[in-house]
């Protein structure tokens, strides 16, 4: 009874309309609310699933790589090809099994692994209550994802078994790695894309006619309690004024930024390049010389380094760790260490001076301080490969000591090889050399040597998206033989472009080209 007649009294209609106002504003605003924490739940479980088919395509490709060459996979990685083949092969089936689920607990289970590549076949999971569109991705067309992912595990798993490798499995493996499987898990990733714009144009839906509605009740509040209302509105409008002000500074400053890094490293790389061995120095000293210098990003991990002393001509190639930045840095250490090692060891012992380079740059990176050093850089495993080339005038041969880079020689009877010892120097992981093979050889004249990084001869392109490897090299390299070598390297170069056509360059790559010259021409050439 006081309810109802509480109801009745006019003096409490302002009371009833702004309460009964602001739990409508309440509802609609937590109806956005509750579209918002929808919307990014399934946001981020497409994001879970963009990631996962990414990391699928990664992994086919990985698994291409290795099958491709599982000699060298093991040489440099120190790890059974088999063995990772199969790992590789049963995360990829995990992730499938994970994304046809549908279930986001799984998905970010097999997402967590990483490139573990750990072996363990999936549980036995059905397929999920899937959208027409992703049924179609996983089980649709004349070659079904599904299908082909099937075929390309099974013929992994065939591959790591067999001994001697299968060459066509390795071939089927690269063709669907390299081919057709992106094909797939692009039209898969895309399809999951638009699942999140199509979600994105739900909430945009929702949210504009709740907030339309909104201010249809804020309208009415102000008409019902006047200014009260309408103070509070402008103290509302103000703060989101205020927010939104932030929010564009900060996407100024965040431009600001962007713009000064780009500056830093395009900066950075004028810095790398005043590091390098100058080709126009090195001209003085040598009959011809040519460099190519090929970053993946702006700056490199490779370098170049040389230097005169006694009649005898220095060259040092290094292939560090990474690309871009991080590797820049290590090119920057290596090149410091070197320096300072040139200054004190005696060149007619390049083994002891690679030992003692190997040795400093693992103290400058602390890749051998105590574990229980507080300042032990544990998760740090850098290291480099290098070839050191020493040219004597006087008896006109040359010196050779390689760790994981071959030296190549031109003669008139073609191209021939000169392996490198498989070291590694710096690295953390692997054991430290305690000896390398000197090679000294006699050098005829205009005979011409090479030393490139692997990331030349590891190009993929071609109509099977092969390596570029060894072979190709030599011919193009033979076929400008006569040639100088500045037009040699570029001739090169624009092969190499060529081959890769549109597949994305994986590595910096560097080659360096010197014909030598004697004590007695190189005075013939200064009296002339």
């Amino acid at each position: 009874m006081k309810i109802a007649n509480w109801l009745e009294n006019s003096r409490h209609l302002p009371t009833i309309s702004y309460s009964l106002g602001l739990g409508l504003i309440a509802l609609t605003v937590t109806a956005i609310w509750l579209a918002d924490i929808a919307f990014i739940k399934e946001q981020q479980r497409i994001g879970v699933e963009v990631n996962l088919a990414g990391r699928q395509r990664m992994l086919s490709q990985r698994i291409g790589m290795i099958a491709q060459n599982m000699a060298r996979f093991e040489r440099v990685n120190g790890a059974n090809p088999s063995f990772t083949l199969l790992g590789c092969a049963d995360q990829m089936m995990r992730a499938h099994v994970a994304l046809k689920s549908a279930n986001v607990e799984l998905i970010r289970s097999a997402l967590s692994e990483g490139f573990s590549c750990h072996v363990g076949k999936p549980a036995d999971v059905p397929t999920g209550k899937l959208l027409p569109a992703l049924q179609a991705a996983f089980f649709g067309g004349k070659h079904p994802l599904d299908q082909m992912l099937d075929e390309f595990v099974e013929t992994t798993r065939r591959l790591a078994q067999s001994d001697p490798p299968d060459e066509k499995d390795i071939d089927q493996i690269v063709v669907l790695a390299n081919l057709h499987m992106p094909v797939k898990l692009n039209a898969l990733t895309n399809t999951f894309q638009h699942e999140g714009e199509e979600a994105l144009r739900r909430l945009d839906t929702i949210t504009t006619t709740m907030w339309a509605l909104t201010l249809i009740l804020i309208a009415v509040e102000i008409v019902l309690i006047f200014r009260p209302m309408a103070r509070l509105i402008q103290r509302n409008m103000s703060r989101i004024k205020e927010t939104l002000a932030i929010a564009k500074q900060r996407e100024t400053d965040l431009h600001l930024a962007n713009e000064q890094l780009w500056e830093g490293i395009t900066y950075a790389r004028k810095i790398q390049k005043g590091l390098l061995a100058d080709v126009q120095d090195m001209r003085h000293s040598v009959a011809d010389v040519a460099m190519l210098w090929e970053p993946l990003q702006v700056v490199s991990g490779d370098f170049v380094w040389s230097s005169e002393q006694y009649n005898k001509v220095v060259f040092f190639v290094a292939d560090c760790t990474g690309h871009g930045v991080p590797g820049a840095l290590l090119t920057m250490i290596v090149s410091s260490e070197l320096t300072k090692i040139m200054d004190y060891v005696d060149l007619d012992d390049p083994e002891n001076l690679m030992l003692y380079l190997d040795k400093a740059v693992r103290a400058r990176l602390g890749q051998e301080t105590q574990e229980d050093d507080k300042f032990a850089m544990r998760e740090s495993d850098d290291g480099f490969e290098a070839a050191l080339v020493i040219f004597d005038r006087d008896d006109n041969t040359l010196t050779y000591v390689g760790a994981g880079i071959p030296l190549f020689i031109q003669s008139f009877d073609g191209i021939r090889r000169i392996a490198a010892d498989r070291r590694h120097l710096a690295y953390r992981s692997l054991k430290r050399p305690t000896s390398f093979t000197v090679h000294k050889i006699d050098i005829e004249p205009n005979e011409t040597f090479y030393v490139a990084t692997d990331g030349a001869t590891d190009h993929i392109g071609g109509k099977n998206k092969r390596a570029f490897g060894r072979k190709r090299l030599f011919e193009v390299l033979e076929s400008k033989a006569y040639a100088d070598l500045e037009t040699q390297l570029d001739n090169l170069k624009a092969v190499l472009s060529e081959y890769r056509g549109e597949e994305p360059a994986r590595d910096d790559y560097t080659v360096l080209a010197v014909t030598p010259i004697s004590a007695m021409q190189l005075a013939e050439k200064a009296a002339e």
